[in-house]
């Protein structure tokens, strides 16, 4: 027998559909659009520095005893979401990539203890490392190499503190 649970029912707005209308979206205005996407000649660079001075403040935070869990591993999330959600617009493939990775990892711990505080910060100086030295796209070799690194590092993270 299966207990009842209380449900609230929270009702769509379709105030979005009603200002962008409904059905496929016209083919020339999606090659208009990606056009638009692949000759953005914005330079990311600048942005990206300040989004990872905020990742590095938070660091900075890191030792705070002030400063507790939850509010450290939204002062972390923030910034590298903010890096995955920009970074492919403007070519730095690799930036989004490791970022993803990252969120992926923040979103799943438990602790934020200092083995998983130098993985950030890891994080963090490979970053800055892309943005000054403006590697775009998915950085060959050595971005797969580093893709793969902060994966390891990841599933050494869970392997250790998870058992998984």
């Amino acid at each position: 027998m299966s207990k009842s649970k209380n449900v609230t029912v929270i009702k769509a707005s379709y105030d979005l559909q009603k200002k962008v209308g409904q059905g496929p979206i016209d083919e020339v205005t999606i090659k208009l659009s990606q056009t638009l996407i692949d000759s953005n000649g914005v330079d990311f660079g600048p942005h990206a520095l300040l989004i990872l001075q905020r990742l590095k403040d938070a660091l900075d935070q890191a030792n705070n005893p002030g400063v507790g869990f939850d509010d450290l591993k939204e002062m972390f999330i923030k910034p590298v979401m903010e890096l995955k959600a920009n970074a492919a617009i403007f070519h730095y493939d690799l930036v989004g990539d490791l970022a993803a990775i990252m969120l992926g990892f923040l979103e799943n711990i438990k602790i934020m203890d200092s083995d998983a505080i130098e993985i950030v910060r890891a994080h963090h100086t490979s970053l800055h490392m892309i943005v000054t030295r403006k590697l775009t796209g998915d950085g060959g070799e050595a971005g797969k190499a580093l893709v793969n690194e902060l994966k390891q590092a990841c599933d050494r993270y869970y392997l250790k503190k998870f058992g998984k």
